[in-house]
């Protein structure tokens, strides 16, 4: 939460936080200004002081609107020196140089941001070279993503907006293939065409759009061997047939920037082989588990054990028993998820000391036990959403049906 940033950067002794990118790439960019959309931002964070947000001219409104106290770009002589030199590192370099002179900044300096590695590095070693105030440092885990790791209640809120309009698009697509009816194996649109993998991300993307979402990354659709492979799609060609399992993983965000939802669920069209169907009812009840273990306090590795004892015992390879196995229970359980769809607490096996994958009030993460043969053509996954709330009990975010089995009524 944004109230943890001053302890955190005293506890890891950073003077200076420089955070830079537009808000639409930068996820810290996006936190600290409130989700205002600017195309070019730095924002200078300090123990015990608001931070100072740096634009551009041209979007002086946006960085008034988000209430920080705020400093054009031209004030530090970008013009000026874009025409002196027309490389653009060494310009950033010197503005930083005289924001410094100006705000007083110097110690220890962590720097967070989008950017190319190999400029990066160099503006690291002109900072390093240029700049001697100033002391070069990792913050590890880095203050801005901790602080992320837990959510108030407007950030949740904002979550289950998304999460609702996610839910709206997938009951869309889920309808079109409801509606659609078998010729044989086959699944037959409503059009008379086969119902394909790229017709479903065509809709699903389509449905997105209307409701102001947006896909980062593409939806993953895999049927039958695909299935089995946790981050696998079938060609967009592929048509939906009846029997096969089908792993339906999306997860879009806000357009424009925002916060993400996550949510996947695996199914047979039409009929199921007694097999799916066994290994449904065992994933299902695998997360039943770790969302009942789930509570403050507990850490993410814990419910990771505690899977990977329900699989075990049934007879299936985990990554605790056959590490870097491809077969049976194959990833982790679950992760954080906020201005990224990856982000802390993580629920692996790994350990932290540190308790940085502990769960705790405000904390948003999944759960997502599945089980995969993709030699047998097999694969299901079944994921959710969940918080821990105030009283620290672990509550879904927005719940959705679940189904093993999805019949066709074209």
């Amino acid at each position: 939460m944004r109230q943890e940033i001053n302890r955190l950067l005293n506890e890891r002794g950073v003077d200076v936080l420089w955070v830079t990118g537009a808000t639409c790439e930068s996820p810290d960019s996006y936190y600290l200004t409130g989700g205002v959309s600017l195309t070019a931002a730095w924002l200078i964070v300090r123990p015990d002081r608001e931070p100072l947000l740096c634009y551009s001219t041209m979007e002086r409104e946006a960085a008034r609107s988000t209430g920080l106290p705020t400093l054009d770009f031209q004030e530090l002589g970008r013009e000026e020196l874009s025409r002196k030199s027309n490389d653009p590192l060494e310009v950033t370099c010197e503005m930083f140089s005289r924001l410094a002179q100006r705000e007083n900044l110097s110690g220890r300096l962590a720097i967070h941001g989008v950017a190319d590695p190999g400029d990066s590095h160099y503006l690291l070693e002109m900072i390093g070279r240029n700049l001697p105030q100033f002391r070069l440092i990792r913050d590890i885990p880095p203050v801005l993503q901790t602080a992320r790791s837990t959510k108030d209640s407007r950030e949740i809120s904002r979550m289950k907006e998304v999460a609702a309009d996610t839910l709206a698009a997938l009951r869309e697509t889920l309808e079109l293939m409801r509606q659609a009816h078998l010729e044989g194996e086959q699944l037959i649109g409503g059009n008379g065409v086969p119902l394909t993998v790229g017709a479903v991300k065509a809709a699903l993307r389509q449905s997105f759009a209307a409701r102001g979402l947006q896909e980062t990354h593409e939806t993953i659709l895999g049927v039958g061997r695909e299935a089995g492979i946790p981050h696998a799609s079938n060609p967009d060609e592929t048509v939906l047939c009846a029997g096969k399992t089908i792993v339906l993983d999306i997860f879009p965000s806000r357009k424009g920037g925002g916060y993400f939802f996550d949510i996947t669920r695996s199914f047979c069209i039409g009929q199921a082989p007694d097999e799916a169907l066994r290994l449904y009812e065992e994933v299902l009840a695998a997360q039943d588990k770790a969302a009942a273990a789930a509570a403050a306090g507990v850490d993410g590795c814990r419910l990771q054990e505690l899977v990977c004892d329900h699989f075990e015992a049934l007879g299936h390879p985990t990554i605790r028993s056959a590490p870097g196995t491809t077969a049976g229970y194959v990833h982790s359980l679950g992760h954080g998820i906020g201005l990224e769809v990856h982000e802390q607490p993580f629920l692996r096996l790994q350990d932290q000391p540190d308790g940085r994958n502990r769960l705790q009030p405000g904390s948003v993460f999944t759960i997502e036990p599945g089980l995969y043969y993709p030699e047998r053509g097999l694969g299901i996954r079944i994921e959710d959403v969940y918080f821990i709330d105030e009283q620290g009990k672990a509550q879904v975010l927005a719940p959705f049906e679940k189904f093993a089995l999805l019949v066709p009524e074209g």
